[in-house]
């Protein structure tokens, strides 16, 4: 058994991949929202919201990566949550090393819209696996 994924699970259809992939979506439709409407209307109008719409794109991005990863990967229950933790601590990396890239640029508000997206994800991934049922339990062999 993998790390994040098997090759027992990886090609096996189940209702977690579709849950994982509807949630995806879901995810990616809600940022893409936070971003070209919200984050517009709140600079327009001048509305102090912390940082929030700033950093939407990291907050809404790592639930994006983290769903989609396991629609992808079709991961175990454990594997999923490591799959959230590695692509979060990627996420603040990646952010850490932003002033030695080209063009790049630190901010403390995406670490932090990284970490609040990677905490709304815990709960959901815990739903997720307690509606699935045994069914989709880890793959013993």
């Amino acid at each position: 058994m993998g790390w994040l994924t098997s090759h027992e699970r990886f090609l096996k259809p189940s209702r977690t991949r579709a849950a994982f992939l509807l949630l995806g979506a879901a995810a990616f439709a809600t940022t893409e929202f936070g971003r070209f409407v919200c984050r517009p209307y709140v600079r327009r109008h001048a509305i102090d919201d912390l940082g929030f719409t700033d950093s939407i794109g990291n907050l809404g991005g790592i639930l994006v990566m983290i769903f989609i990863g396991c629609a992808a990967l079709n991961p175990t229950r454990e594997q999923s949550f490591r799959l959230a933790a590695f692509y979060s601590t990627g996420f603040i990396v990646y952010e850490f090393l932003q002033p030695f890239l080209p063009r790049g640029v630190f901010d403390w508000m995406d670490v932090i819209g990284t970490g609040i997206g990677y905490l709304i994800s815990l709960p959901i991934l815990v739903a997720v696996w307690h509606v699935s049922g045994p069914q989709e339990s880890p793959i013993t062999s």
